[in-house]
């Protein structure tokens, strides 16, 4: 995988097939996948490989296509779960030095989210004490709107680990071309 590549660990691609097969979605979205995507579902690679990201990012097409809402919990679940295993040590450190907040958590995505994918830059913008907006800018190549709400997915983990009710809008897209994209996603607390 070259490093101008979007990719993420193999991990990720255990988790979309349990995903998947949880929401009897398995069978389905693999008839429907190119023959190289299908294997990383049939037998995920190793965990802590870097994979390129072109299989999930077919998939979570797949996903869009039935619901948007779907690909939004595909994220949500790979966040809750690679929070609590992989990227843990890291949060943990995180949260005892900056504080267990929303507004912290959203300022060092950059340091969580290196940890599983790449090919991401996050940036945070606090509007008030309890909102913001997070830039996203994605580069490896053309993206496709699913991505977008992968990520809005993986945003909702914040609140779970601060133990907050929140939301994360809708991707307001900035830039959208052959190199990538940027997106502005609004986020909101009580």
């Amino acid at each position: 995988m070259s490093e101008e590549e979007r990719g993420c660990l193999g991990t990720v691609y255990g988790i979309t097939s349990t995903f998947l097969r949880e929401r009897q979605l398995l069978d389905d979205v693999k008839a429907r996948l190119s023959p190289s995507s299908r294997r990383v579902l049939e037998k995920p690679p190793f965990a802590l490989s870097w994979q390129p990201s072109a299989p999930l990012e077919e998939i979570e097409k797949l996903l869009f296509a039935k619901s948007p809402e779907l690909v939004v919990e595909l994220g949500h679940a790979a966040g809750r779960q690679l929070s609590g295993t992989l990227v843990a040590p890291v949060l943990k450190m995180a949260l005892s030095m900056f504080g267990q907040t929303p507004a912290t958590m959203f300022g060092h995505l950059d340091r969580f989210f290196s940890r599983a994918v790449r090919g991401f830059n996050f940036q945070y913008e606090p509007r008030g004490d309890k909102d913001g907006v997070v830039r996203v800018r994605i580069e490896g190549g053309q993206v496709h709107r699913s991505l977008f709400e992968q990520v809005r997915g993986n945003l909702l983990t914040v609140y779970d680990l601060c133990s907050v009710i929140g939301e994360v809008g809708s991707a307001e897209i900035l830039r959208q071309d052959a190199a990538g994209a940027e997106i502005r996603l609004p986020v909101r607390w009580g």
